[in-house]
């Protein structure tokens, strides 16, 4: 039975249930001829070719309703004078129902357009978490969800995801950033011409790899079909609508290749409020070159989304007291490893990026990152251990500031492991009490460790898997992490989200933010310095509270910090050492109230609060 179609109404690229039909608007890439080509969405096997001529068309754009059909029945491809094609636009995509499905080289991987709905009747609101508030963690949905004893049916999908959204709510964190959700080709293959004497055909091999990541060329606009089931759609709406109940926010990274002919500043724009609009993703961390930034900034359906890329040009912010832009880059990871591992670090630096902070846009802070070493790894591998790519360890950065404390990689040593979680205890802390966005990449809190390979990119095996060791130092460092961040939170002069003038306008007696050595109120700023003592004025906050000291010591050898007087109904107590792994959240009396000495290469953690009268 053929299909009836009629000209459709244009009201948006993609195709989409509508009424009692499926209305479909595509763009033809060259010429004036376009075909729709219908097929059983079950069995693939082609229906129906429906010819277009121009009065379907505005342009190179075509819009065409087809009369009593739903999504679920049908698939179809496109087709110009250049040939077949599958939609760019499509909301859903056929064929990739299972992750790297062994015999879709039979079929020439080939790929199917699916219909899809624009509008739902879920119910869902956006947390609304301001910037300064977040507290990122990110993950790969696939990985973060194999090594996690979850069923066999759970692992690798959103229903295994929601099973986890416990364990990161009771962590601390509140915003999720996602490696690519999209749909992706993650089967790596060759394919090649072959002449025969009728012609020539194109010939596909077993795939010899994975696209773990899911980076490269993609269909932006539909969920992957392997992660969110048969209905990819509503398994979207489900992940999200889970993490928001949760209060949590969902960030989708979203990586575009350098084809610019393919990935033109209108069409990024349309794949980010597509998913804000559709979805209700909250943010997007942007991976590419020459973003179109300042657009996507001045979008007004965007405008309450947060936005996060490496760079761009800061003239283009408006200060309107909204901030949704976020730099998102290594600018905070290196000058703490090069400080940490006593390679001619700059104390000077770090405090910088500790306290950067603008009026319009603000910073992401990271100890370790996907793109690179895990945190324990960092601390474990003086060079990269890369050959299971099969690169020759050519692929992967060459400069990663890591030390090995002595041995490279696993290691039984006392001495060694007491020096790697230092190590790690301290970045994780500078990093969360930092007044930008802190980030924590999964499994650092958990000593996941991808042993020794920087750049894990097809590593779909417990590599590239988000490994949670049950050692006590792994079950100790995850209860370190979590008193951290609680910390953050009880805390806000950590995160406030204006910049520090470094003085006492409101005149409370001490700056809004100081530093300190081994004499108070003064800094040193010789690159010989290795030390220094930050002071936020807990009445400069958001809210008034406590005021909060962080003491680094990149020495070898211990060093001797000078506390300032506090008034007297308050007292300086000690929250926690990273050499020594104890907090308290309240705060251990120091010995001193004049000075504190912290052991090398590590960081203490203070608080100056008031303290209830005795009787004499």
């Amino acid at each position: 039975m053929a299909i009836e179609y009629i000209r459709g109404q244009f009201t948006r690229l993609g195709a989409f249930e509508k009424g009692n039909g499926l209305e479909l608007t595509f763009s033809i890439r060259r010429g004036e001829s376009a075909k729709v080509l219908i097929y059983n969405k079950a069995s693939q096997k082609l229906l129906q070719t429906v010819e277009l001529d121009t009065s379907f068309s505005i342009g190179r754009v075509y819009s065409v309703f087809f009369k009593d059909i739903t999504a679920d029945q049908f698939c179809y491809l496109l087709e110009d004078i250049d040939g077949i094609f599958i939609d760019p636009y499509t909301p859903r995509v056929i064929g990739r129902d299972r992750w790297m499905k062994k015999d879709r080289y039979r079929k020439k991987y080939r790929i199917y357009g699916g219909g899809g709905t624009f509008y739902s009747s879920w119910e869902d609101k956006f947390p609304g978490i301001k910037g300064e508030d977040c507290i990122i963690y990110k993950l790969h949905m696939r990985g973060f969800t194999m090594q996690h004893s979850l069923p066999a049916e759970l692992q690798g999908n959103y229903k295994g995801m929601m099973q986890l959204i416990p364990y990161l709510k009771d962590l601390g964190v509140n915003a999720i950033e996602f490696m690519p959700l999209y749909e992706f080709e993650e089967a790596r293959y060759r394919s090649y011409m072959v002449q025969e004497k009728d012609g020539s055909r194109m010939e596909y091999e077993k795939p010899y790899g994975t696209n773990y990541w899911g980076y490269g060329r993609a269909l932006y606009f539909a969920p992957k079909a392997s992660y969110f089931g048969r209905d990819p759609q509503r398994g979207m709406e489900e992940l999200v609508e889970a993490f928001h109940r949760e209060g949590m926010e969902i960030i989708m990274e979203f990586s575009f290749p350098k084809e610019k002919q393919a990935m033109d500043a209108q069409l990024i724009d349309q794949i980010l409020r597509f998913w804000h609009i559709r979805y209700h993703i909250d943010g997007f961390h942007l991976l590419g070159e020459d973003l179109p930034i300042p657009r996507l900034m001045n979008d007004p359906f965007l405008y309450r989304a947060k936005i996060f890329a490496d760079q761009c040009d800061p003239t283009v912010f408006e200060e309107d007291g909204h901030k949704h832009f976020f730099y998102y880059n290594d600018g905070f990871m290196y000058p703490l490893r090069r400080l940490q591992n006593h390679m001619d670090g700059s104390v000077a630096e770090l405090a910088n990026q500790i306290k950067r902070q603008n009026k319009s846009y603000g910073f992401v802070n990271y100890a370790a990152n996907t793109t690179g070493f895990t945190l324990l790894d960092a601390y474990s591998y003086g060079e990269k251990h890369n050959e299971a790519n099969g690169e020759d360890n050519r692929d992967g950065s060459n400069y990663n500031c890591s030390f090995n404390h002595g041995v490279e990689g696993p290691s039984r040593s006392r001495g060694v492991l007491r020096g790697r979680m230092n190590s790690i205890r301290s970045a994780l802390a500078l990093t969360i009490l930092s007044q930008g966005i802190p980030l924590i990449c999964s499994g650092d809190e958990a000593l996941n460790s991808q042993k020794g390979n920087n750049n894990p990119y097809g590593q779909d095996n417990p590599i590239g898997w988000t490994q949670f060791s049950q050692k006590k130092d792994a079950l100790a460092l995850t209860e370190y992490v979590k008193n951290l961040i609680r910390f953050r939170k009880e805390h806000a002069v950590l995160s406030d989200p204006t910049p520090r003038k470094e003085s006492d306008y409101l005149n409370l007696g001490i700056p809004d933010l100081s530093y300190h050595g081994r004499e108070p109120w003064i800094m040193g700023i010789g690159e010989e310095k290795k030390g220094l003592g930050i002071l936020y004025c807990g009445g400069y906050g958001r809210r008034v509270g406590d005021d909060v000291m962080l003491c680094m010591n990149f020495y070898y050898g211990e060093e001797t910090f000078a506390l300032p007087s506090l008034p007297k109904d308050r007292m300086w107590f000690k929250v926690t050492n990273t050499s020594e792994g104890e907090f308290y959240q309240d705060g251990q009396e120091t010995l001193s109230q004049q000075h504190v000495t912290v052991p090398g290469g590590s960081v203490t953690v203070l608080i100056g609060k008031k303290v209830k009268e005795t009787k004499k």
